[in-house]
């Protein structure tokens, strides 16, 4: 039962100031995670300065997720481009304090 409800995701790809935007809803878990990969796949090559991450519906997301968004925060550090998250949720935003992350992302 857990596995199912876990697996209400939502993902998109869209843009966001004049740049890709990767629109994640809902929660992520470790079987979700080949989507997100994807959607990163797809739109880290057209990024110019930054890609925006937008987490206002996201409720959860696990360990495996926040794996996969730092590495493509160093991937687009490599190519002098950023990963910003716009508006993330309250519970993203707890994730992201408990973790420090929201010391090395940009958040808006």
């Amino acid at each position: 039962m857990i596995g199912q409800f876990m697996a209400q995701a939502n993902i998109k790809t869209t843009t966001y100031e004049g740049e890709p935007c990767i629109e994640i809803r809902g929660q992520w878990d470790q079987a979700g995670m080949e989507g997100l990969i994807k959607a990163f796949q797809k739109s880290v090559p057209k990024v110019e300065s930054r890609l925006f991450l937008r987490l206002t519906e996201l409720d959860y997301l696990d360990s495996a997720g926040l794996g996969v968004i730092m590495f493509n925060m160093n991937e687009l550090s490599r190519r002098n481009a950023k990963l910003v998250l716009v508006q993330p949720s309250d519970e993203m935003r707890q994730i992201l304090r408990t973790t420090s992350l929201d010391k090395v992302l940009e958040i808006r």
